[in-house]
């Protein structure tokens, strides 16, 4: 017999593969309900006189970031996507054709979920939750962003307003929190951390920090300049003379580099992606701005060394020489001093691979987040009956 419950998670895409977990752990939590998917980016598939509309509006701020340099060549169309999903149309639009189906579902839902702020699909009467990394005034918090880079004040009014409505919103750290409360006034009691999963080795136990002689240094990330690439390369070039025989391998682009101590990848799958983990000592990624970062639990969990900007999540679970190294955003000099240290430190530097590893294996675990997912979700769906109940009780005494 089919599950008289209904639940709809709406996505788009991916999500840097969170998509496929969140349904993996919906279906896992909620046994008793079907679970139907809806993802907005087939509206993108089709002809639209908004896309349309939005991407002429983006084309010429997307020229005038590339002509400055703002923009590299290779993120031109991922740029472009972002610009696009920050037009007020859009937003509306793919909330509207998220609703149309569901609305044509002659089924009671029982609560709707989604991950991202980027649309609403709210339904009156309907329970709905969110899933975020960040919103968009969270990119405020970083040293690269100013106001005239948020969306336009129509986009934040909408986002301000899906915010509004949700009955809970799940975050995966505390700066995210924080940007809920402080720059969106949502309730506290409506934002809850309730972390992340990551993709990681089976056998995680059997891993082993990188050998005292190993000296590669990882970078593993798909924005080139967003994510410090420039910076990396740089801090590695200027290691002293007696860590020459350092190498740096860059995974997931392919940035021109003249030196041949640095090993281009490229895209890989994420067998590869751990494979690369496993062979090296130190992670390190100089990002910019990064809601999350959940290749630095991934880097902790295979027995890596991370050396991080000291921002946003990665401040949750990476303190200074205990689960890794911290420096100041931005700061090339102290990416070189931190990257060094662990050179002239073998030993210290294995440690602090094995206290990071344990830090966060348990933690950053997907079954634990979809446990919590439904704890917080029946809290609220069973408030919601409680109040429905006395008012159909105080409705009949009437």
């Amino acid at each position: 017999m089919a599950n008289s419950k209904v639940i709809y998670f709406i996505k788009l895409a991916r999500f840097s593969n969170t998509n496929m977990h969140v349904e993996q752990q919906l279906r896992r939590v909620f046994p008793e309900a079907s679970l139907e998917l809806i993802d907005v980016a087939n509206f993108f598939k089709r002809p639209s006189l908004v896309l349309a509309a939005a991407i002429l509006m983006a084309l010429p701020r997307l020229g005038w970031d590339f002509a400055r340099g703002r923009v590299a060549f290779r993120a031109l169309s991922l740029t472009l996507l972002q610009m696009v999903l920050r037009n007020p149309a859009v937003f509306q639009v793919l909330g509207s054709h998220a609703k149309a189906i569901m609305r044509n579902d002659r089924r009671q839902i029982w609560f709707t979920f989604q991950t991202q702020g980027l649309w609403d699909n709210t339904l009156d009467g309907v329970p709905n939750f969110m899933y975020t990394d960040s919103a968009a005034k969270t990119n405020l918090l970083y040293k690269v962003i100013d106001d005239r880079l948020l969306p336009p004040k129509k986009w934040l009014e909408l986002e301000a307003n899906l915010n509004s409505k949700a009955d809970r919103i799940f975050v995966m750290s505390n700066h995210v929190r924080q940007s809920f409360i402080e720059q969106y006034g949502v309730e506290p009691e409506r934002v809850r951390r309730v972390l992340v999963g990551a993709n990681v080795a089976s056998n995680i136990e059997a891993l082993q920090p990188a050998p005292v002689a190993n000296k590669t240094i990882l970078f593993v990330g798909v924005q080139w300049e967003y994510k410090g690439g420039p910076e990396l390369v740089e801090a590695f070039r200027r290691l002293p003379e007696r860590h020459r025989d350092a190498r740096l391998v860059i995974v997931g682009v392919t940035p021109e580099i003249d030196d041949e101590r640095c090993e281009i990848i490229g895209r890989v799958s994420a067998s590869e992606v751990s494979r690369h983990y496993r062979s090296a000592a130190i992670f390190c990624l100089p990002t910019k701005i990064d809601p999350f970062g959940i290749v630095f639990i991934e880097a902790m969990m295979h027995k890596v060394a991370v050396v991080a900007p000291r921002h946003g999540a990665l401040i949750d679970f990476i303190s200074e020489k205990d689960t890794g190294l911290l420096f100041s955003p931005g700061s090339v000099d102290e990416i070189v001093q931190q990257l060094t240290w662990l050179f002239d430190h073998p030993d210290e530097r294995q440690a602090i691979a094995e206290r990071g590893c344990q830090a966060v294996r348990d933690t950053y675990n997907w079954d634990v987040v979809g446990d919590r997912f439904r704890s917080e979700i029946l809290e609220v769906l069973g408030s919601i009956d409680v109040v429905e109940d006395r008012q159909s009780a105080t409705s009949k005494l009437g």
